[in-house]
């Protein structure tokens, strides 16, 4: 019995990968004290919640950053996470069993204007060469529209550094 191996033509193909980028100097450092942060809205009656858009008060809270770049000119937030269900401009709370219910947290920038859940904010104007900038921000529960129950009302969000 004889045997013949045959060996077919191995194909190959050259291609290329061109990586661009660009170093800039035009952003900032979170500050170690901004990277997790606790915002408490306290514990609130629910029937302060008589309506929709009935909210708690403004609770401050602010984003610290350094080492700005020399050519740092302006900078914005964007908040992301999960948006209400009823009112998209809202941060969902935690869905757990004992949640809250009829709320999401709003989020405000320094002139209590609302920000909505993945929008960019106005932002501020950063001054050249400036050691640290403060962004502040406000939260607050307010109800959305659903039947309002008691319970724990948490959310969590990141934000995202918009550089002009």
């Amino acid at each position: 019995m004889a045997m013949t191996l045959w060996a077919g033509n191995a194909l190959a193909h050259d291609g290329e990968i061109n990586i661009s980028g660009k170093i800039v100097d035009k952003t900032c450092t979170v500050s170690a004290d901004s990277t997790q942060i606790l915002v408490s809205l306290g514990s609130v009656a629910s029937k302060q919640f008589a309506r929709p858009g009935d909210g708690t008060r403004y609770e401050p809270f602010s984003l610290h950053l350094e080492k700005c770049g020399s050519t740092a000119s302006h900078v914005s937030v964007t908040f992301t996470g999960t948006p209400d269900s009823h009112d998209p401009a809202l941060l969902t709370l935690t869905q757990e069993a004992g949640s809250a219910t009829g709320m999401g947290i709003a989020l405000y920038d320094s002139n209590k204007n609302q920000i909505r859940m993945m929008q960019t904010e106005a932002g501020t104007d950063l001054v050249p060469h400036e050691a640290t900038v403060t962004l502040n921000f406000y939260a607050r529960y307010l109800a959305n529209g659903d039947v309002v129950s008691a319970g724990e009302a948490n959310a969590a969000t990141t934000f995202v550094l918009n550089y002009a």
